[in-house]
């Protein structure tokens, strides 16, 4: 003898979505067998990747919203004792409206969002100066920005992504060719690395040389000619005049410091004086993804 749930539920078994797109709302409807209304109440949900879209219940309407990574999942949506596997399809949205070579879903757009990447970015780069970090491996001051702009990234409680799952570009989160954005050639523009010529070429846009539109998190780039092997040098603005920043090459007496804009400016170096008539100093500069 075969037993039939007496409840069969009325929900779409397939739902699309562009990311970052708008939401959906669906009803959860139940009938019996003969096809009148069920008693049975109280819709359930179950998610299986929460990273693409969010969904919350209210009452019998379930509200889906995709957030900004693509991909395929499945929720499962009840009403006791039935259950039913909605299948979800987030589709990769590409557009870059700023055309400054980064898609808007990698962008953060909010003051929150920003906050939050910049205040971490400056931690996780000051508490490189005495307990290193064993994935800060590249030990220089291009390997400093690098480290803590990936570690900055995965504050997946504040920020609408959180890496290595970053929307599009996955791990390969810096750019290293000119040009728009062009999802057909994200292996070709993006990379897990860029030298520091790259990451002020193609990541971050510029502020000037003047310290008045530097917020925490923004960036110092230098250009010294007469070292070769690492002419472009980096450091990272703390705000209110501080600065760290990566000695240089592994060698004698490297690793993290820091120190403030009006230590630099007494340098007996002037190259090193980050002031508008030193030509050295190429000036203050933002991640793309902040601007």
């Amino acid at each position: 003898m075969t037993f039939v749930f007496p409840v069969k539920l009325s929900f779409p078994s397939y739902l699309s979505f562009q990311a970052g797109g708008e939401e959906k709302v669906e009803e959860v409807q139940s009938f019996t067998l003969w096809g009148f209304p069920s008693w049975f109440r109280g819709a359930k949900v179950v998610v299986e990747d929460k990273e693409l879209v969010l969904v919350t219940k209210k009452g019998e309407e379930i509200v889906f919203q995709p957030r900004r990574l693509e991909g395929k999942t499945s929720v499962l949506v009840g009403v006791f004792p039935v259950w039913k596997e909605v299948e979800i399809e987030v589709f990769p949205n590409s557009k870059d409206r700023d055309e400054d070579g980064f898609p808007d879903m990698v962008e953060l757009n909010t003051e929150s969002e920003r906050d939050a990447f910049r205040e971490f970015f400056v931690e996780v780069a000051r508490l490189q100066i005495d307990s290193p970090h064993p994935q800060f491996k590249e030990r220089d001051c291009g390997g400093l920005a690098r480290f803590a702009y990936r570690e900055s990234l995965k504050r997946d409680d504040i920020l609408p992504y959180s890496y290595p799952r970053v929307p599009l570009l996955g791990i390969n989160i810096f750019r290293i060719e000119p040009g728009g954005f062009n999802p057909e050639k994200i292996t070709e523009d993006f990379s897990v690395f860029a030298s520091s010529f790259y990451l002020l070429a193609y990541n971050v846009v510029s502020l000037g040389k003047g310290e008045g539109k530097a917020k925490s998190g923004d960036l110092l780039f230098f250009f010294q000619p007469t070292s070769f092997s690492y002419p472009y040098h980096i450091m990272i603005y703390e705000g209110e005049g501080k600065v760290v920043y990566h000695t240089g090459p592994i060698g004698e007496g490297e690793g993290v410091r820091e120190t403030t804009l009006a230590s630099l400016r007494k340098h007996p170096d002037k190259n090193w004086h980050p002031t508008r008539d030193n030509p050295n100093f190429l000036g203050f500069f933002r991640w793309k993804i902040l601007d």
